[in-house]
């Protein structure tokens, strides 16, 4: 029984992000107009980064949920 309410909140984050929309971006203008006249590769160095970044914060918010919870 334990292990069923162990599985759901992983089952509930891999639906969520199956089934996302994408996120818009912000808008800013001149943040948009800079990324746009790099390069390519930079554009993809750019993305590489946003997703470990959000990986990143993801990591610590789930890391620091789970030590209050013990706390508990």
């Amino acid at each position: 029984m334990k292990r069923r309410f162990a599985l759901a909140p992983l089952l509930v984050t891999a639906f969520l992000l199956a089934t996302g929309t994408p996120a818009a971006a912000q808008g800013c203008a001149q943040c948009r107009d800079n990324a746009a006249a790099t390069p390519p590769a930079t554009q993809r160095a750019y993305r590489h980064a946003i997703i470990l970044l959000t990986l990143t914060a993801s990591g610590l918010f789930a890391t620091t949920v789970t030590l209050l919870r013990r706390q508990r």
